[in-house]
């Protein structure tokens, strides 16, 4: 296709949008919503699976050796964690003696008569290890807990399944999410196509003549594609104007509320380090949604 060509196609398609001022104005509000919903829904998916792999990078697991056990049995578990940590399973981890156990139960209790009788002698020492890969967990607590010094009775503590019902819970929530976004993408598509319709219904005699004498089909589309392009970029380019406001306000506002009630450790990611791929996606929805309403209308008028 010439560049002429191209350049009247362009045209045309830009005053096409000039034209129906206001009902392309409803399309491109419909865009808006769409997008705009898509934006905060993939922002909050995001955020969740962020939140949920610190977590897992911050899970400890927590052994706890025999209260009596032997020099012996303690060198041999740590000899274990130093070698698991020199092949990288192990990223780093902390030793807790009787003492320091003694002092943070007094410090955690807040009453001393409630450890009467108790000494730092009557508890056991333990280990707090952060694994490089959580997913290994499963075989290193396996082989830790056939070590003589583990205590059985404590067991071995690691709290990874609440955060896999978190993980089940994100997969049926991104799920529904998508199902509720390919609804409202149906909508706008449908909205821009009834929108795109009645532009061809007025200019239906125009269609006529340039079909009689010859006119390709192509050439009188896309016109009225690149109407829809249009309003799918304009939309995609205001919703997410609207998503980085709305989006910076509420992450001020919910790392405050999390820092308040003590949940510092969970953030509300910057929209900084995601924007220009959330604006990519924008723009390429944007684009499709207008472009498939348009094709939608133009092809059943053709047929004259």
């Amino acid at each position: 296709m010439k560049i002429r060509t191209l350049q009247l196609l362009a045209k045309e398609g830009t005053r096409n949008v000039y034209k129906n001022k206001l009902m392309s104005l409803a399309s491109i509000l419909t865009v808006v919503a769409s997008l705009f919903f898509l934006g905060i829904v993939l922002l909050i998916a995001v955020n969740i699976t962020t939140n949920i792999e610190a977590m897992k990078r911050d899970l400890e697991v927590t052994v706890f050796l025999n209260v009596d056990v032997s020099l012996f049995e303690k060198e041999e578990v740590l000899s274990f964690i130093e070698k698991e940590k020199t092949a990288g399973i192990v990223s780093t981890y902390t030793t807790e003696t009787k003492e320091q156990a003694y002092e943070n139960l007094k410090t955690e209790l807040e009453n001393e008569a409630l450890l009467k009788g108790l000494t730092s002698e009557n508890l056991p020492e333990s280990y707090y290890i952060k694994l490089a890969d959580p997913s290994n967990s499963k075989d290193f607590i396996s082989q830790l807990s056939k070590f003589s010094g583990v205590n059985n009775e404590y067991g071995i503590g690691y709290n990874k399944d609440g955060l896999d019902r978190l993980e089940g819970i994100l997969k049926v929530f991104n799920y529904a999410m998508m199902t509720l976004l390919t609804v409202l993408m149906i909508i706008a598509v449908f909205l821009i196509s009834n929108t795109i319709r009645l532009t061809v219904f007025a200019r239906r005699r125009e269609i006529e003549i340039m079909k009689y004498v010859g006119a390709l089909d192509s050439f009188i589309r896309w016109p009225f594609i690149v109407e829809g392009f249009i309003i799918g970029l304009i939309g995609a380019v205001a919703s997410f104007m609207l998503t980085s406001q709305a989006y910076t306000w509420l992450q001020n506002g919910l790392n405050s509320i999390l820092k308040n009630i003590g949940l510092a450790t969970l953030k509300v990611l910057e929209f900084g380090p995601v924007a220009f791929r959330i604006f990519i996606i924008y723009v390429i929805f944007g684009v499709i949604i207008g472009g498939i309403g348009s094709v939608m209308s133009v092809r059943k008028h053709l047929n004259v």
